[in-house]
């Protein structure tokens, strides 16, 4: 089942692995959606972004994930194609947040970009990382 984001100009497809969190329109249309992996618990929010400084490829995506601001350089970076998109992310440490860590990643098909982000315990993070990347590789740019 298909989800449009409207005023993001993106949808996502969560299959069975993620299950929609209800927001009203208003929060939707300014801070996207938050999804919840059904298997880990944890939250991530699918949303489009402004495209940055760098190129959208692959290095142009690696280079805005490292410019990210979080406690850490990405400690996992990783490059994936599905279709025409290009996939980039990496998890980092937090400061302030538990322990937890963020993973996040970037998505472009050459011409924008969506973002998926979402906080966890490090093993909770490493093991819903291919489910996020298989969601990320359902985005759609409308």
């Amino acid at each position: 089942m298909r989800v449009s984001l409207p005023a993001h100009h993106v949808s996502v497809d969560p299959s069975v692995e993620w299950i929609s969190d209800v927001m009203d329109p208003k929060t939707l249309d300014s801070h996207g959606l938050y999804l919840r992996s059904i298997e880990h618990g944890v939250y991530f929010n699918v949303r489009a972004e402004a495209a940055g400084p760098h190129p959208l490829t692959s290095e142009g995506l690696m280079a805005h994930l490292r410019d990210q601001s979080w406690a850490s350089a990405p400690f996992d970076e990783w490059v994936a194609t599905s279709g025409p998109l290009t996939l980039v992310g990496g998890t980092f440490e937090t400061v302030g947040m538990g322990g937890e860590v963020v993973l996040e990643v970037y998505v472009t098909d050459g011409h924008r970009i969506a973002n998926l982000v979402g906080p966890g315990e490090r093993s909770v993070i490493a093991a819903v990382t291919p489910s996020v990347q298989r969601l990320a590789g359902t985005i759609r740019f409308e």
